[in-house]
Formats: C-alpha cells, structure tokens, sequence
C-alpha cells in the first residue's frame, strides 16, 4: 500500500521536475533530473473501512529522529484549535514500558486540510521500545455553530447503508445517513506512518502491539460487549501483584470493570472503582487502574464485566490510549512470587437449597437442616433500587426469625439494568431447620425481563451452598 508522504512528495516533485525540465530545455537542451530518495518507512497504519484501531510496534536501538505523517479528521471550529479539540480520526505513539503516551495528534499540533486534519512532525524519540496506534471511533460535520456527530459501528454498516436519508437533517447533509456517506467518502484517507529520516531501518525492529511484559499471571481482555470474565488462581504464601485494570466509568459508577475476590469468604479484596481509577486517555469515561497489591495465601477469582457499549467490539466514543490492555491484567513483579501462585479452576459449590429461575409474582420456598452449626454461602440475586428490594429473598429459623435478609446496601450491581442485585456472602448459622424464601412483584423477573437482564439469570433467585 503506498504511504501517504511519498504520494504527495512525488507529486510534488514531477511537477517540479516538469517544470524545471521545461525551463532547463529552453536554456540547456535537455537536462536529465535525479528525484531525491524518499524517507524509508517503518509503521503504515492504513485502511479503516471494517477496522476501527490499528497498532504496530517498533524498537529503537538509540536515540532516533522519527517523522510522523498522519491523516485525520475533526470538527471544524470557528475560532483557533485548541489541543482539546476532539477528534474522531486521529493517532498517537505509547511508549510499550511506561504505557504513557509520548506523542498524539490534536487540535493544536495539526493543520486542517480541506476535510482532513493532517499532522507532519518530527520527533526525537530517546531508544525504547514504542507502540503506534491510530483510530477511527466515529464521523462528523459542523456548520458555524452547529455540530453533528455519529458513531460508526463497523457491525452494523451493511444495514445502515441501505437506508436512505431522511428528516430536516438530511437537507444539510447532516442526518445519520448522509454522515455515513461522507465518512465513507473519507475513510479511505485516514492513517498514520511513520518514517526515518536518517539511520539505516534494518535496525528499528517491530513487534505486535501491545508488548506483553514479563511474569503475567491473569490476562483478561475485555474484547465484546456484555461480556464476562473470570480466573481462579491459589496463592501458597504472601505475594505482592502489579495490577493493570482498564475500563469505562461514569459519574460515581464504573461501567466495565474488574475486582479480585477472596474464593472462600466471598469478599473482595480488590475492586477497581472511580475514587482510584485515573483517567485512560481519548474519551473522559476511559478510566485506568494501576497498583500493587499484596495478597495472602488462599484461593481467589479475579473478573472482569463489560456493559452493553464502548468496548473493542465498538468503541462508541474515543478510545482508551492503550486499547489493547483493556480489561483486567495482573503479573508478579518477583520470580519468587510468581512461583508460589498457580492458576486452577473455581471451587466446587456443593447446593444445600436452591430456589431459581423465579418469574413474576412468585413466592416460593424450601426448607433444609443442619446437624451442627456450619458457614454457608449465600448467593441470590434480585431486583431493587435505593428505596429498597422489589424482589425480596431472606432466610428464616423454625420460629419463623429472619436470620438473613437481602439489603440493598449489602448488594452489588449484578449486571445489565442497574435495578439488578447480588448478593454473594458467607454466613455462619446454628445447627436447626430452615426455610429459604423468594418473593417476586408483578414485572422484571425470570423470564420476563422488562429491562436488560443480570449476567446470570438462571441464578435468579437464592441458592444456599455448603461453606468451604
């Protein structure tokens, strides 16, 4: 595929070369010109019509001068760019060691051309190993004051290009449709490259992105929407993991996120959340978690969720800078401690009782007995908001006592509507006879979800496990 600086630069030059041919004719005769040799390449990032980011890594040996050409694209703005100024075509370099950014195409640092904003820099880059990256998450246009944007789902391209446009919209060529014509028209033109204006490109290695560092214990990658992922692992003495979780936040929630929990106790001895997690770059949601935690011994799950948006499978806004790590990833700094830890499947849950699969309107029940006081594991989910449970799930004694309740402020999101509840705990209760008990109301419950339904629905409901 040819680079865009070398098209351009050999444009440039036949016309110069015609015209000083034309002219050196006239005078000379005819006098033989020799173009000068064009920057090797060593990064094209081209060709987003089904590919929303692409990304290729390269090392450098020593300290190296790099010329970056990229094309993109923006909104149009009345008054000077600013380096805010978002973009929805638009590259940038990572440094692989530090995962921070080094350099990235903005409002300030690009000039417009024509539809395109174009970036033409050189950079100095001290020798280390880097990642580009370039992405295309949507499409837009603007009028004086007056913006329109869209997302560009390559899932659904082929239907939507069948549509026609329509609506007051459509006569500014702004409606949905219409910006997707233009994109198209576009697309093509988008893309990064990178060249080497002195030194010899044999010796600038490049590797697949992202570099995977050493020791990775837990790699989850969050590649879809509404997806789930899990790992169980047995620590045999204390150890201290670096933690690398990248997500989606909002306001005082996260969105898709990832936690560590104890396998036995149920409790989570670490959860990424929007007090700790920094932001990740490209659009304000993308939020970024990075710690050390230290573990003791014992058996643990670590998991990550993703909602129904904004994910690999379809970034509906600007990418995280490290799009490539999103999702939960945790590695052992020390040999040591990567010896004492091993990966195994989770524990075995024997069930005591069970009431699941509950639908509308339901009040069920089922009774068990213990022979002596054990450690249960309760494990229900239900429908509540802050003014309570809708759904209610408890456990009685022989009398008839609650001695556990599903409280909304003892529960956790359990995915899908917010209005959906866990609750995951261990319990100790006295040898005797007792009832377990769920109650539903008249809407959103097995079966008959009237908004989007937990990650687990055939566990809707409570079920009792022996303890471990």
């Amino acid at each position: 595929m040819s680079s865009f600086l070398m098209s351009e630069a050999a444009a440039l030059v036949r016309t110069v070369q015609a015209i000083t041919a034309f002219i050196l004719a006239l005078v000379f005769g005819v006098v033989s010109l020799r173009a000068a040799e064009p920057e090797p390449r060593i990064v094209s990032l081209k060709g987003f019509e089904a590919v929303e980011v692409k990304s290729q890594g390269f090392t450098l040996p020593r300290p190296m001068k790099i010329h970056v050409y990229a094309k993109g694209g923006g909104l149009r703005r009345l008054v000077h760019a600013r380096p805010e100024e978002p973009l929805f075509a638009y590259g940038w370099i990572l440094n692989a060691t530090t995962r921070e950014v080094v350099w990235q195409m903005d409002g300030a640092n690009t000039k417009r051309d024509w539809d395109y904003r174009v970036a033409d820099q050189y950079l100095d880059l001290p020798a280390g190993s880097y990642e580009t990256y370039f992405a295309n998450h949507g499409f837009g246009q603007s009028l004086l004051l007056a913006q329109w944007t869209r997302n560009i789902d390559r899932r659904s391209l082929a239907s939507e290009q069948a549509e026609r446009p329509r609506g007051f919209l459509a006569a500014f060529g702004a409606d949905r449709t219409s910006l997707l014509r233009h994109w198209k028209e576009q697309v093509g033109n988008y893309g990064l490259e990178l060249y080497l204006p002195s030194g010899n490109p044999a010796e600038v290695a490049t590797f697949e992105a992202p570099l995977r560092w050493k020791n990775i214990l837990v790699s989850l990658a969050a590649t879809t929407d509404e997806g789930q992922w899990s790992q169980a692992f047995h620590v045999r003495k204390p150890v201290t993991l670096h933690v690398y979780a990248e997500g989606e936040g909002s306001g005082r929630r996260m969105h898709d996120y990832g936690w560590i929990l104890d396998a036995r106790t149920r409790a989570r001895v670490w959860e990424m959340s929007m007090d700790k997690a920094q932001f990740a770059g490209g659009a304000r949601k993308n939020r970024r978690q990075v710690e050390m935690v230290t573990l003791p011994p014992g058996d643990y799950e670590a998991a990550f969720v993703t909602d129904d948006s904004h994910s690999p499978a379809d970034w509906n806004a600007a990418p995280p800078c490290d799009p490539g790590m999103y999702g939960l990833t945790l590695s052992a700094p020390s040999e040591a401690d990567l010896a004492a830890i091993s990966l195994t499947k989770p524990l075995d849950w024997t069930a005591l009782a069970e009431l699941v699969r509950v639908g509308n309107g339901q009040d069920r029940s089922a009774a068990f007995t213990f022979g002596a006081a054990r450690d249960v594991r309760i494990y229900a989910i239900a429908e509540g908001s802050g003014d309570g449970m809708a759904d209610e799930a408890w456990i009685e004694d022989a009398a008839g006592k609650r001695v556990w309740t599903m409280a909304y402020d003892h529960t956790r999101h359990a995915g899908g509507a917010t209005k959906n509840r866990l609750a995951d705990e261990v319990v100790h209760l006295a040898k005797g006879t007792y009832t377990l008990r769920f109650r539903t109301d008249d809407s959103h419950a097995y079966g008959h979800w009237n908004s989007d339904p937990p990650w687990d629905p055939e566990h809707y409901g409570i079920t009792v496990y022996a303890g471990r």
